[in-house]
């Protein structure tokens, strides 16, 4: 399979530069063009190639991402949620496409090893908050099919789990395999490897700067790399799923796309234990740090105090690099392209510190505040919806009916990376124009799709 993805590369990079050397040649025409290489676009482009079409899945970046929403190694990725089960369906059903996805790239493979286990690092998922929700809570999970502990007192909380918690908060931990997280950089990788496999090709450094209709078909300048001309190709139907950039690409065939989509600044955060403390640590403290991780944290009662944290990687030392983020933590963007560059401000450290330091003590681990030191931080984009539902719909064509030639993929917020291969199952599904009988998969479609949208 290395021949065949190496070989496929060639063929797409020299296409490339062929056509980047020569502003006067025919365009090039593709059956399907996606824009967009991260795990929206990137899921998108497995599902259709899979299902037989000839695609052409075009990322800005290089292979190896430096900045944008699908950045990192760790997403939280669960079963349960406390609202509706269409969440835990997106979660379950992108495990199965993930292992569709890795059963096909191992047939063959001469060699080569993809496991599920270097996509999901299961592990207990912890949920902290106010008390009043307890007997909502227990609700919710009575209906879903999922394996919990609770402690809704401090007593209890010992008992169970040897954390302190306030009389004001309630402590769920879930225990199901393949919740924990999921590593969107890994997942990214095997989907591109996919999508090579089945002949359709992968085109990195490859910015689509205009897109526009013509006829029956679209057409998109590619940018080069030294921004001193383009390159122009041409597909009868697209995918767009460009982020938080996908509005102003659509720019005029979707002028409406600017007020529903509203791209916002959101920060992360990185600490760890002092490498010599952290391995002074008794067993049963770097078990309870294990344990304790990934969390959703809303025990302050208000959206801006609450905080999700999880463990990004070991670094080489062994030692546990905790991520930390607030999914309410967000400002306005004035410059989408230097937003990536912003610093976290001296405000934002201190949030970051105080919380993951404070979450520690809540669970039994004995340090000083001069023992956790700041790793890194840096900034992301959420692309939010009014309702903070997805959006992946055809667009709206000129007398607001359904274009089945272009399907949307925007408004992931922070929940897009545990439900990556749904939303680009429906995605291709709507370009192919097909529909499954499943219920929650019909209910999850409509929820996210072209009446929302309109």
């Amino acid at each position: 399979m290395k021949r065949n993805i190496f070989h496929s590369v060639c063929i797409c990079l020299l296409t490339l530069i062929i056509c980047f050397g020569c502003s006067d040649q025919e365009n090039s025409r593709h059956e399907v063009v996606v824009i967009g290489g991260g795990l929206m676009g990137s899921s998108a482009a497995w599902q259709l190639a899979s299902s037989g079409q000839e695609v052409l899945l075009l990322e800005k970046q290089d292979s190896v991402y430096k900045s944008g929403s699908s950045l990192g190694e760790a997403r939280i990725a669960r079963k349960s949620n406390r609202g509706s089960d269409m969440w835990s369906y997106l979660h379950t059903r992108t495990v199965d496409e993930v292992i569709r996805l890795i059963t096909y790239l191992n047939e063959d493979s001469q060699g080569l090893s993809y496991k599920i286990e270097d996509i999901y690092t299961t592990s207990t998922v912890s949920y902290l908050g106010r008390s009043h929700i307890y007997d909502r809570l227990m609700a919710s999970l009575i209906r879903q099919d999922v394996d919990y502990k609770i402690a809704s007192d401090p007593v209890t909380a010992v008992e169970l789990f040897d954390v302190t918690i306030p009389d004001s908060v309630v402590i769920q931990r879930e225990y199901n395999r393949h919740s924990g997280t999921i590593n969107p950089q890994r997942l990214i990788r095997y989907l591109h490897d996919g999508v090579r496999k089945h002949g359709s090709e992968v085109a990195y450094n490859a910015e689509v700067s205009h897109l526009r209709r013509e006829g029956d078909h679209f057409l998109m300048d590619l940018k080069k790399q030294d921004d001193a001309g383009s390159l122009t190709i041409a597909a009868n139907r697209i995918v767009v799923a460009a982020g938080p950039y996908t509005a102003q690409l659509l720019g005029t065939l979707q002028p409406k796309m600017e007020s529903l989509i509203n791209p916002q600044r959101v920060f992360l955060t990185f600490f760890k234990i002092n490498p010599e403390i952290y391995h002074s640590l008794a067993e049963a403290e770097q078990q309870r740090l294990e344990e304790g991780y990934p969390v959703i944290n809303s025990s302050a009662g208000t959206r801006m105090g609450s905080f999700f944290s999880m463990i990004e990687y070991y670094d080489e030392d062994e030692v546990p690099v905790i991520k930390i983020g607030g999914h309410f933590q967000r400002s306005p963007i004035d410059d989408l392209n230097k937003i990536w560059s912003k610093e976290l401000t001296k405000e934002e450290k201190e949030w970051s510190f105080n919380n993951t330091f404070n979450y520690l003590r809540l669970l039994n681990i004995q340090i000083d505040p001069s023992d956790l030191e700041y790793s890194h931080g840096y900034s992301c984009v959420y692309s939010l919806t009014e309702t903070e539902v997805p959006v992946v719909a055809p667009a709206m064509s000129v007398d607001g009916q359904p274009d089945p030639t272009m399907v949307i993929m925007a408004g992931m917020s922070g929940v897009g990376a545990k439900g990556s291969l749904a939303y680009g199952k429906i995605a291709s599904d709507i370009l192919l124009e097909r529909k499954e009988v499943d219920s929650m998969y019909q209910v999850v479609r409509q929820s996210i799709g072209f009446d929302r949208l309109k």
